[in-house]
């Protein structure tokens, strides 16, 4: 669903700041430090439940305030819902659709977006396990499937390891390897399937850019969805994870490399290819989402213009769906119209941001 309003109370700079966005573009500018960013984190929050900015949520709350709220109205034809997400200095959440209070696993994929940001560099640049966190996390908006099953396996991971942790006897081990085998299988075949479909989105996206030579490729470990074996792989590995203290194979350790033109992305590649790079993950991103949910994600932009050059940036707005819901920030609307953008559109609007004066 696009959003329609968002009221954002005591979240990082804004004591109390309230948009009412377009169903087109929608660009907030103005200079750093206006909470530009913190908007789409806001927007990021309501959509999949955390933020994309740090794992410590209660950081996001005024300097002097007790807790934040984040309200936002969502809505398409004749359905809208309303979701409210807040939390206290004490680290207590509270999330409610439709003032009934929920879990995180009811928002997951319920609004899906899809966030271009410096934040999301890691994904070439990183390391496996952070690229295994993207695609866990795509995963789960795409399938509530894939996310209870990543669920299941994560909280029986964490048993296992409190067992090695503890020293625990052969014994003790056989429920919880069953019930580990159990979901990691169904775990990778759910990857796998999904892995071969954002494969052909990102050759699709990729293919656009023939004309600049530009291949990129997804490589992901190959493994074995036979239960049977990872349960022997478990067994065989015991040993060894009763002298590390953490269990050794499993999904949770699966690996995926980009190749660009044929090369590592990770090792070899130039700051301009990590860029481009990034720019077709998304693109790919937002197709995968739109094709497996059936319904166009809100795409938001953070600095596009600042980070990408003309040709890049120009790209993104290019292939980017004409009904689809936009949030770009950026510090001025000079770049926003050289590329095209029609400001004058009543499906599109700006909102400025003054940065807050320090007493």
């Amino acid at each position: 669903m696009p959003i329609d309003s968002i009221k954002m109370v005591s979240f990082r700079n804004h004591e109390e700041t309230n948009m009412n966005f377009r169903p087109g573009i929608n660009i907030i500018w103005g200079e750093n430090g206006s909470g530009k960013t913190s908007v789409l984190e806001a927007v990021y929050l309501l959509s999949i439940g955390k933020s994309f900015k740090t794992n410590r949520t209660f950081e996001t709350i005024m300097y002097d305030k007790e807790l934040f709220k984040i309200k936002g109205v969502f809505s398409v034809e004749k359905n809208t819902d309303q979701i409210s997400f807040s939390q206290s200095k004490d680290k207590r959440k509270k999330i409610k659709i439709n003032n009934k209070e929920v879990k995180k696993t009811e928002l997951v994929g319920k609004n899906p977006v899809v966030l271009l940001s410096p934040e999301e560099q890691n994904i070439t640049k990183g390391s496996h396990g952070d690229r295994r966190k993207y695609f866990n996390r795509l995963y789960s908006i795409v399938s509530k499937t894939f996310f209870k099953n990543l669920f299941k396996y994560t909280a029986v991971l964490k048993q296992r390891n409190a067992l090695l942790r503890n020293n625990a006897n052969d014994t003790s081990f056989h429920a919880w390897d069953e019930k580990l085998a159990e979901f990691g299988t169904n775990l990778l075949k759910q990857k796998k399937f999904f892995n071969e479909k954002f494969q052909l989105c990102l050759k699709k996206t990729s293919n656009l850019y023939n004309q600049s030579g530009v291949d990129l490729v997804l490589e992901t470990e190959e493994n074995n969805n036979n239960k049977e074996w990872f349960l022997e792989q478990l067994i065989k590995a015991r040993k060894k994870d009763m002298i590390t203290k953490r269990t050794s194979v499993g999904p949770h350790k699966d690996t995926s490399t980009f190749l660009f033109n044929g090369k590592k992305l990770r090792d070899f590649g130039s700051q301009g290819e990590h860029k481009i790079s990034l720019v077709l993950i998304k693109l790919a991103e937002y197709m995968f989402v739109s094709e497996e949910k059936r319904k166009t994600p809100v795409l938001l932009l953070d600095d596009l213009f600042a980070k990408l050059d003309f040709k890049r940036s120009n790209a993104v707005l290019e292939l980017l769906n004409k009904k689809t819901q936009t949030i770009i920030t950026n510090t001025d609307l000079v770049d926003i119209k050289n590329h095209g953008v029609n400001l004058k559109d009543p499906n599109n609007h700006t909102f400025y941001l003054e940065r807050p004066c320090k007493n």
